[in-house]
């Protein structure tokens, strides 16, 4: 009977959660020294700033990681979930002016930043028809929650 009981509650809850998109960007690079060999396993500091307007403008957000590199010098950071240093990521208003990533990064692993660059972020494929796609209904119309099968499996 609690089995039960506990199936409903659980039931109840998936028709009112709701999804949110991650709140991170994932990147991935290869580290290089100044000479353009590859940093090979080895601990790095990475500082990502994201500017407003234009690639010099105000700071909305700034963050570190202390990635380690593979045998081939590739590191994988997700920005938005780093190491604060101003700003929050969920406080960016990404529907308000351009927006630039700055990159720099520390081979030895302190605070002796490179500017590996900055460049304006862009839409992907993906989040163009997520802004195309509309709202879903709430379940009232001819439509709504309706699951077609046929005979043949599509």
């Amino acid at each position: 009977m609690r089995f039960f009981q506990l199936l409903i509650v659980f039931l109840s809850m998936i028709g009112t959660s709701y999804a949110q998109a991650p709140q991170g960007i994932p990147y991935q690079a290869v580290a290089r020294n100044s000479s353009g060999n590859i940093l090979a396993n080895q601990n790095i500091r990475v500082r990502f700033t994201i500017r407003d307007s234009v690639a010099t403008g105000v700071i909305k957000y700034q963050e570190t990681f202390t990635p380690t590199t593979n045998s081939l010098g590739l590191f994988n950071v997700n920005v938005g979930m780093g190491t604060v240093l101003s700003g929050t990521f969920s406080g960016i208003n990404w529907g308000v002016n351009a927006k630039y990533m700055q990159v720099e990064m520390d081979p030895a692993g302190g605070t002796a930043y490179v500017d590996m660059g900055t460049t304006q972020m862009m839409s992907v494929p993906y989040a163009l028809h997520a802004g195309s796609a509309g709202s879903v209904g709430s379940g009232s119309g001819s439509n709504s929650n309706t699951l077609i099968y046929t005979s043949d499996g599509f």
